[in-house]
């Protein structure tokens, strides 16, 4: 007789067969999706921690050591001091040109401070923490837009009212100019990107 033919069983309406189970380790590991950081945001968080480092170099020098060449030079150089300190903590006698030895001592704790204060603003905007994002994006757009009206003002008065010989040089022109750009560029990005959220899981 011929072999019959193995027919498939009929399967039963409403009943489903167990599912076949993958062991554990065969098992696609889950991938976490990353966040993606804007560029800018990326080039604003690189600033902060150049500048800490700027900073804490600057806190390292031996200041107070009259055989330092570093410290020295610095020394003789109190326009470039002051220059490297942020404008609200400027001490008087930077505009009046006076000299750094009076300011000596707290100069390594004032360079230090602000190597802190830069190193934690670059690594909270790179830690994605929404409460301090809000705390540095107000900070910085703040601070930001202080230099933009400052520098502007400086730079509108010395050309339209102040008479004969102009106070600002060309270099000093060509200095503030990208200075003032830098800054309006932070003004007006933190002003668009309110939302930790939005600056980094909707980054183009």
């Amino acid at each position: 007789m011929p072999e019959e033919q193995k027919m498939p069983k009929p399967r039963m309406h409403g009943i489903t067969p167990p599912p076949f189970e993958i062991p554990v380790e065969r098992l696609p590991e889950p991938t976490k999706q990353k966040s993606k950081r804007p560029w800018l945001l990326t080039l604003f968080i690189l600033s902060n921690f150049f500048h800490s480092l700027v900073y804490l170099g600057l806190a390292l020098v031996p200041w107070s050591d009259p055989e330092s060449e570093l410290a020295t030079d610095l020394i003789a150089r109190p326009n470039l001091v002051f220059g490297l300190l942020p404008k609200f903590i400027q001490p008087s006698m930077a505009v009046a040109g006076s000299g750094l030895n009076r300011v000596l001592p707290g100069l390594p704790v004032v360079f230090f401070l602000l190597a802190v204060i830069y190193a934690f603003a670059g690594w909270k905007l790179y830690d994605q923490d929404p409460w301090w994002y809000f705390i540095i994006r107000w900070g910085m757009m703040c601070y930001s837009g202080y230099i933009v009206v400052k520098f502007a003002l400086a730079m509108s008065a010395d050309y339209f009212v102040a008479s004969g010989a102009r106070m600002l040089s060309n270099a000093t022109m060509l200095y503030l100019i990208p200075v003032i750009g830098w800054n309006l560029l932070i003004v007006f990005y933190f002003a668009m990107m309110p939302d930790v959220a939005k600056a980094y899981d909707q980054a183009g």
